[in-house]
């Protein structure tokens, strides 16, 4: 049975994610028909929040390498919690 401190850290991610994918959707409001949606202000945003999507799904390393000569994983991302989570349920 997984940790109640994994699924904590799971939960705290997802609801991260949720908010993220929120701001993400408001890109949805450019059509590429119509020159008046065209907003950099929008895109700029959607490009910040894609790049905060990515840093919360992915494993954040640092420069310092392990004893197998990997680098250090700094944060554990979503990704991977999820894997460890559906990994201790098994057991």
């Amino acid at each position: 049975m997984p940790n109640k401190s994994l699924q904590k850290k799971i939960e705290s991610k997802l609801t991260q994610l949720d908010k993220l994918i929120d701001k993400i959707n408001e890109a949805k409001g450019i059509n590429p028909d119509d020159p008046k949606t065209w907003d950099s202000d929008t895109l700029y945003g959607l490009a910040e929040n894609l790049k905060e999507t990515l840093q919360l799904l992915e494993d954040q390393k640092g420069k310092q390498l392990d004893d197998f000569g990997e680098p250090i994983i700094l944060e554990e991302g979503l990704c991977s919690l999820v894997d460890e989570y559906h990994s201790e349920e098994k057991e």
